[in-house]
């Protein structure tokens, strides 16, 4: 692709107006149409969720949202990413609880489900993957890392909180990366986050602390600079 540079050019005491040609970097082709699916849980419960194909063979990342919204607010973000050849596939939660399971257990089963529905689809490499988690996703992130470990290179945790067993097992776990942010503007999401990070011994692992970022996932797209600090981090990860 080529676009037309102009500039002007003094040829025997008259100005001239010339245009030339520069070759452009060539752009991403985008992949096929994102597709909305509902993938069945271990009991059968339908779980709605788009996937977002590069088109072609790659990595994949799995988005855990904020409880307090649907998936689409994540449609922008997912297909940037694809657009760098990654699978991505985000998902709503079930209302409830499955039976006999409490709300961290059944959508940890419910992840489970979900993940390897994505893993399964063609072209998908399931052995480098990155979990998004944001707000009350954070937990679910954590929880789902610390059972598909050898799968995950890296985790991104926005303005949730975590528990002692969560970061005991980032501790354990040093070829997990984390790259964590909250917003100033949220206050105690701040030092909620900032040990989840410090848990990680990763050196990729970093801490960003806009002043004003928005919550949780809505981190994903609030700036164009945040946005794309975190495109690369995920695509260095999954180099």
């Amino acid at each position: 692709m080529f676009a037309l540079l102009p500039f002007l050019a003094l040829t025997g005491g008259v100005m001239l107006h010339i245009e030339t040609a520069v070759p452009q970097p060539p752009r991403p082709s985008p992949g096929p149409e994102p597709r909305v699916v509902a993938i069945p849980a271990a009991d059968s419960v339908p779980l709605p969720a788009t996937y977002f194909s590069p088109g072609r063979p790659g990595p994949a990342v799995i988005v855990f949202r904020n409880c307090d919204r649907d998936r689409s607010h994540l449609d922008a973000f997912a297909t940037a990413l694809s657009a760098r050849g990654v699978h991505v596939l985000t998902w709503d939660y079930r209302p409830g609880v499955a039976p006999g399971l409490d709300w961290g257990a059944t959508r940890l089963r419910d992840a489970t489900s979900v993940f390897a529905w994505l893993v399964a689809q063609p072209g998908v490499d399931g052995g480098r993957v990155v979990a998004i988690g944001g707000s009350c996703g954070v937990s679910l992130a954590l929880d789902f890392a610390a059972a598909q470990t050898a799968s995950l290179r890296g985790l991104v945790v926005l303005s949730g909180p975590s528990d002692p067993a969560q970061r005991a097992f980032l501790a354990r776990a040093p070829a997990l990366a984390v790259f964590g942010a909250a917003s100033v503007r949220e206050g105690a999401a701040v030092p909620n986050v900032a040990v989840v990070v410090r848990a990680s011994s990763h050196a990729e692992s970093r801490l960003v602390t806009p002043a004003d970022g928005g919550h949780g996932t809505e981190m994903l797209t609030h700036t164009p600079e945040f946005e794309a600090m975190v495109l690369d981090w995920i695509t260095r990860r999954l180099a």
